[in-house]
């Protein structure tokens, strides 16, 4: 019997997997979450799957947070991300993350049932759309790091001493008082950023910056500001 944990924030998409799962031989639906901070209270509470079936969007801490969490804490615990996410960029955060398979929701329910199997008995897997896709792109000769793209954002120099300030952790007061500016327009710098870069919250936007290297040195950010 393989035991499985459902993480998904879509409850429609928690009971089709459930329903699923429970009509199919062999296995058993341990437990579902909607959150990631309810995976880790559920298996810190002894509730323990076999695998965990997540999503890579999931409130509170994101799938791929999550499945690093479960690896370095639980490793005896497989970790499969379910996603609709088919960016190349995701799928490589996943596996440095330490998930054993990446498998778009778009697969029929064979392919679903197959995967969780072959991972169960500590195996990788990757749904065929994407093991496809990325076939093609190394018979043409595409490096896994071009695989990332880079967005077209760009930040103003006023903007960047605002980030590089954020990233220093401080608040928005104490950003006004280096800049010499109110604290509102510190907060609308800020706001622009998150909405550029499309990213939920601060976290995230430091997080994105650092990823894709759109922070500039203290220097670089004055230079601008000055220009």
């Amino acid at each position: 019997m393989i035991r499985v944990l459902i993480a998904d924030g879509n409850e429609h998409t928690l009971a089709g997997v459930k329903n699923l799962l429970n009509n199919e031989p062999g296995f058993e639906v341990l437990a579902q979450a909607s959150d990631g901070e309810s995976v880790i209270d559920l298996i810190s509470a002894d509730v323990v799957p076999d695998v965990v079936l997540t999503d890579v969007h999931l409130p509170r801490i994101n799938g791929i947070l999550l499945a690093g969490h479960i690896s370095r804490n639980f490793p005896f615990i497989k970790t499969i991300m379910f996603t609709v996410e088919e960016q190349e960029h995701y799928l490589i955060d996943a596996f440095k993350s330490g998930i054993k398979s990446y498998l778009t929701k778009s697969i029929a329910r064979d392919e679903l049932i197959f995967a969780i199997g072959q991972v169960n008995q500590g195996k990788y897997y990757m749904c065929t759309q994407l093991a496809s896709r990325l076939t093609l792109l190394f018979l043409k000769g595409t490096e896994m790091t071009s695989l990332i793209v880079e967005p077209n954002i760009e930040f103003s120099g006023r903007e960047m001493e605002v980030l590089q300030l954020i990233a220093d952790g401080c608040t928005n007061q104490e950003i006004a008082d280096q800049l010499f500016t109110s604290k509102r327009t510190v907060e609308g710098h800020r706001q622009s950023m998150i909405n550029k870069t499309g990213v939920r919250n601060t976290p995230a936007l430091v997080k994105y910056a650092m990823r894709y290297n759109l922070m500039k040195t203290r220097e670089d950010a004055t230079r601008s500001t000055r220009t």
